[in-house]
């Protein structure tokens, strides 16, 4: 949809959100500063970009409850028609124009006569790599799990791991530990590789001199399992991600492991799980002696 502002041609294009970015976004720009989006299933939401120039920026919940029309509106205006998605390559349908992607994902009638094996799955990895497959394409989820991994190892940003299915005309969180359990390391790996990715760009967000943000970190363990580990400096007042196992760094130099439930079980009360997204628990303590750490 393009309007013209002040002699200016601008242009309202979808942007395809994941949770943990909304999240990060409740930080640096919270209230009327914050995207308005669309809930769409999972943690994927859809909300509008202005581009004028060549520039984008996110419409915001200020902007849009200043407007004469509801936002959903807007928003389905701005699909415009519906467009040919690219053909599927062994069972799997990579989109990398983000306002189709963004259709089939509010109106995902739009798949209709769509040829797969099984309801229709998402996943959208990034906002230019949305991966359609059908649910019982195991091969196909197979190969949107490598490109999962493939954008991960690039460096660039992520949206979500997360796979949605379509159920009743609306997405759901896709069962994949109970449809495909033969993929349950893959989709675990996968997983956690965009939980650190997102993790790291919220530390950059909360970045204070008074608490330390501990960055969660990925190790592959001797099995081929992938896990996620942060290290909490004992004494230190600290924001820790949900991991699988926390180091204890101990002021004497000595180190002990424990997994995230034998943390928060042997801390009790004392820790509180925050309100951000991605998810942290605070743990009491004196300010950071090295606020670079």
């Amino acid at each position: 949809m393009t309007d013209t502002i002040g002699g200016i041609g601008v242009a309202l294009v979808p942007h395809i959100y994941g949770a943990s970015q909304l999240g990060v976004l409740s930080v640096t720009a919270p209230g009327p500063a914050h995207p308005r989006v669309e809930y769409v299933g999972g943690d994927l939401f859809v909300g509008l970009d202005e581009r004028r120039d060549g520039a984008a920026t996110a419409v915001t919940e200020g902007q849009a409850d200043a407007w004469p029309q509801p936002f959903r509106e807007a928003l389905l205006a701005a699909l415009g028609a519906a467009t040919a998605l690219p053909d599927a390559v062994e069972g799997a349908t990579v989109i990398t124009d983000e306002a189709d992607a963004a259709a089939i994902l509010l109106e995902p009638a739009r798949l209709a006569g769509r040829q797969l094996s099984g309801a229709p799955v998402v996943l959208a990895l990034a906002r230019d790599r949305v991966v359609l497959v059908g649910a019982d394409d195991e091969a196909a989820l197979t190969r949107a799990l490598d490109l999962a991994e493939e954008l991960y190892d690039a460096g660039g940003p992520l949206v979500s791991a997360h796979p949605i299915v379509l159920q009743d005309d609306a997405w759901a969180p896709f069962d994949w530990r109970e449809r495909v359990p033969s993929l349950r390391p893959r989709f675990e790996r996968v997983l956690r590789l965009f939980s650190v990715r997102a993790y790291e760009a919220q530390t950059v967000a909360l970045q204070r001199p008074d608490v330390h943000i501990a960055d969660p970190k990925i190790r592959v363990l001797d099995d081929g399992v992938t896990v996620t580990f942060a290290t909490w400096p004992k004494g230190t007042a600290t924001l820790l991600p949900v991991v699988d196992n926390v180091i204890i760094a101990d002021p004497s130099g000595q180190l002990s492991v424990a997994t995230m439930a034998e943390f928060l079980d042997a801390a009790g009360d004392a820790v509180v799980r925050t309100g951000l997204s991605p998810a942290r628990y605070f743990v009491p303590g004196e300010r950071p002696r090295d606020t670079g750490a």
